[in-house]
């Protein structure tokens, strides 16, 4: 494992922290999927490059159904409400406690392959793989809990023609309800106007 890889691992978990923390739209599945699959692409890349002893396929299983199942209750603790019309996605202290547990069982299954005779690099391959399983898994959960669809939502403008453009039968309907009103006073005073004849 190099130092390159240790970096891009603590940016992505600090990319990861900080726009949980803040809060984002989910959007659709394209925008939800995106970076979990592009991280678990790269770490699987890293993973199998120079190949891998049966004891790092063993653990990196047992670390891709723990990252896969662990970001899928991330997913159920997130805290997922509705802003400006639209799906809003938030961690809270539940979401970090999972965060943690992932990346503590993670390093404890490196551990324990350092300890039947893997290399400190070798175990770390999967770190940025491991990652991305997490984030995959919550994603899925996400998008389930929120309804997400292939189907990208409208945009802010298109969403501000369509107003407009149903607006407007609206914005003549009240020029066409007062119409039987005066179709009605006018057989009123026709009516008045008959009565005066027959006077």
């Amino acid at each position: 494992m190099t130092l390159a890889n240790v970096l891009i691992y603590v940016l992505l978990i600090a990319l990861v922290l900080a726009r949980r923390f803040r809060g984002h739209p989910v959007g659709d599945l394209r925008k939800l999927l995106a970076l979990p699959l592009i991280v678990t692409v790269i770490g699987y890349g890293d993973l199998t490059h120079g190949g891998l002893k049966p004891i790092a396929v063993t653990l990196t299983v047992i670390g891709a159904a723990l990252s896969l199942g662990l970001g899928a209750l991330r997913g159920r603790a997130d805290k997922v409400s509705e802003r400006d019309g639209s799906p809003y996605v938030r961690w809270g202290v539940v979401s970090l406690v999972l965060f943690c547990v992932n990346i503590a069982a993670k390093l404890l299954l490196d551990v324990i392959g350092v300890a039947a005779g893997e290399t400190f690099a070798a175990a770390g391959k999967s770190l940025i793989f491991t990652l991305g399983l997490t984030l995959v898994g919550e994603a899925i959960v996400l998008s389930v809990r929120s309804g997400a669809t292939w189907q990208r939502p409208a945009r802010p403008e298109a969403a501000g023609q369509q107003p407009q453009a149903s607006g407007a039968p609206a914005a003549w309907t009240p020029e066409r309800v007062p119409a039987p009103g005066y179709r009605h006073e006018h057989h009123h005073h026709d009516h008045d106007h008959h009565g005066r004849r027959e006077d």
